[in-house]
């Protein structure tokens, strides 16, 4: 379910990812918390999915929020 990755972040030894990636023919967009396996990283089942379609809607809220110098 690997995609192609948009952003990653570490904390606390875990790997967050925000990627899109494909599932039974459909996109979606993926944000996950990774786990340090060995020499792979392995994706947990916390985060959350939603369909490609919505990603503009994610862009345009977090531009409004750092138009508002809220960072």
């Amino acid at each position: 379910m690997s995609g192609t990755i948009l952003f990653q972040h570490r904390h606390r030894g875990n790997v967050w990812r925000l990627e899109v990636s494909a599932y039974n023919g459909h996109e979606f967009v993926n944000l996950r918390k990774w786990f340090q396996q060995g020499d792979n990283l392995r994706p947990t089942k916390e985060g959350v999915t939603f369909p490609l379609e919505r990603l503009p809607e994610l862009h345009e809220a977090i531009g409004v929020y750092l138009d508002g110098n809220h960072y």
